[in-house]
């Protein structure tokens, strides 16, 4: 992550949750907000981008598809880019849904990023609290996009900004209402950028 930036790590996952929600059939996990999220420019870039990095992917795949992009685009996203974070999402908010009927009245998102859940569930407005933590500069980004889509932020969902290389502040997650009630955490794609003192 670059100093003063928000992470481009969100941007092209929220990205990969768009097109599958969009393009894909069957769909493993609908994220049918992600692409409110990014901007047309945004998408076109990441677009590009890939494209373009395709014979770093597959050098087969570079020649069979050459000349057509969305080809190009679709062997990327479902191969290499989207099926083990797609995968996860879903695995993760079906137990988290099984985990609601049993008592669990708050949700830590470790590393959220551009992460859709609140806005998708706002029937759980007023049984589950949701804790986003995340490196300040993206949670700016992501609050920032929030209001210039027009998004209404739920009054359940708690920004918690917090520099994961530095030392992980309980205060921080307390001063923002979480108390000792039963919870569930995630911690999905974020312990690749961490390391291990």
């Amino acid at each position: 992550m670059k100093q003063n930036e928000s992470s481009l790590t969100s941007l092209i996952s929220a990205f990969g949750r768009a097109y599958h929600s969009q393009f894909d059939t069957p769909k493993i996990f609908d994220d049918f907000i992600a692409k409110d999220l990014i901007s047309q420019k945004e998408y076109h870039d990441i677009k590009k981008n890939m494209v373009q990095g395709i014979q770093f992917f597959n050098k087969e795949i570079a020649k069979k598809y050459k000349g057509n992009p969305e080809e190009i685009l679709k062997w990327i996203t479902q191969v290499q880019l989207s099926p083990t974070p797609l995968a996860r999402a879903a695995y993760c908010e079906n137990v988290l849904q099984n985990e609601i009927k049993f008592g669990v009245k708050q949700y830590v998102i470790l590393g959220a990023g551009l992460d859709t859940f609140c806005l998708r569930h706002p029937e759980l407005e007023n049984t589950l609290e949701i804790f986003e933590i995340d490196h300040p500069f993206t949670q700016e980004f992501k609050v920032q996009r929030l209001v210039e889509v027009d998004l209404k932020i739920p009054k359940n969902l708690h920004f918690i900004p917090m520099d994961f290389t530095k030392i992980f502040s309980y205060e921080k997650l307390f001063g923002k209402g979480f108390s000792y009630e039963k919870t569930f955490i995630s911690l999905l794609g974020v312990s690749y950028y961490t390391s291990i003192a």
